[in-house]
């Protein structure tokens, strides 16, 4: 499986593959797209470094024929003790190049991540999205994740 993520897997016209280094200007482009503000590349290239050696994280990006990246989400595996004890993954800053949506990038990156969880023996996938990105619902249910089965809470600190 790692060897598969790391050589990328064409699927839709786009190449899924980790995120490197190199990688890391066109992700905080991405960011600020999904986020609506600046990114501090200085602490953005310090937590990638930090989350890059962790075996629990995963974080993919989606690349054009053009070798530019058009989409991204990061995937963490958490470890669980209730039942049977199998760990679970939260995906986190899914986000799709504006200009890109609507060309089965999102759903080849979520079936990615979704096929990676499950190798990893995951019992599910979950995440949460913004109130006001409607679109982004409708997308998320179109892939087959409910959003009546839990309610998400968020308090900023």
């Amino acid at each position: 499986m790692n060897l598969e993520l790391e050589k990328g897997s064409e699927i839709n016209l786009v190449t899924i593959t980790r995120i490197t280094y190199d990688d890391l200007n066109d992700l905080s482009n991405l960011y600020e797209e999904l986020l609506g503000k600046k990114t501090n590349l200085q602490k953005f290239k310090d937590k990638f470094t930090l989350i890059n050696s962790n075996k629990n994280y995963i974080l993919i990006g989606a690349k054009d024929s053009d070798n530019t990246l058009v989409g991204s989400l990061l995937g963490i595996i958490c470890q669980d003790l209730g039942g049977e004890c199998k760990p679970f993954m939260v995906v986190e800053n899914v986000i799709v190049k504006n200009n890109c949506r609507r060309m089965g990038i999102g759903k080849t990156l979520m079936t990615f991540i979704e096929s990676f969880a499950r190798k990893k023996d995951c019992y599910f996938t979950m995440l949460v999205s913004a109130f006001k990105r409607k679109d982004a619902h409708k997308f998320y249910e179109s892939i087959g994740y409910n959003n009546d089965v839990v309610k998400g809470f968020k308090k900023y600190l």
